[in-house]
């Protein structure tokens, strides 16, 4: 199968190529459902939540023919019986609802290196404890989640330093915190904490 074209179809005129056909979108009210149907190459599914319809975790899923993750019923939904093929979210939400709460990811114990944006210790989750900052060492705010994905405007890294040490953060290459300079880092003192809030996809606030 190839890439499709996209292409208008008119009720009654000329007919659907066979690339074509599985690019037509189809609805599902809830995840058992998609659990019953084993998609194609090509299908997209919008789906109106996950326990019931508009639960608030609704989303389009495409079908990914090769994907062998395990079924966490958020993000991928693998039908019953398959071996490989999963419907994947559009979007991948980096949070898990298993309890009723949104759980955030946490990296308990890192250690801060560098002296330059470009050598500080990247952080790729949204609660930080720093446990080790040696004099002038620095972490880096993400661009990415821990499924791959980019970031959302919204989204929030709180960083705990527990280090003897001022902290150095720097933004992602091109970006600023606060009025500060381009790629300039912001501080944070020894036993202190900041969150670090992404207001447009340059710019971070600090409360």
């Amino acid at each position: 199968m190839s890439a499709p074209q996209l292409a208008a179809q008119i009720q009654g005129q000329g007919t659907v190529s066979a690339d074509n056909l599985n690019t037509f979108l189809q609805g599902a009210q809830m995840a058992s459902q998609l659990r019953d149907f084993t998609g194609l190459p090509g299908m997209t599914v919008f789906l109106q939540g996950i326990t019931v319809p508009n639960d608030g975790f609704g989303g389009f899923f495409w079908w990914n023919p090769a994907g062998t993750h395990s079924d966490d019923n958020l993000n991928y939904i693998v039908p019953e019986g398959t071996g490989t093929g999963e419907w994947v979210r559009v979007g991948i939400i980096s949070t898990s609802t298993a309890t009723g709460f949104v759980v955030l990811t946490v990296s308990p114990s890192v250690t801060a290196a560098g002296v330059s944006q470009g050598t500080a210790t990247l952080l790729v989750s949204q609660i930080n404890d720093v446990t080790t900052v040696s004099s002038g060492t620095g972490v880096i705010l993400p661009t990415l989640n821990l499924d791959s994905q980019p970031i959302s405007v919204g989204t929030s890294i709180q960083v705990f330093n527990r280090g003897a040490n001022l902290l150095s953060v720097y933004p992602p290459v091109g970006s600023q915190i606060e009025s500060l300079s381009t790629n300039s880092p912001s501080g944070i003192s020894a036993n202190g904490v900041a969150t670090f809030t992404l207001i447009t996809l340059t710019k971070w606030l600090v409360s």
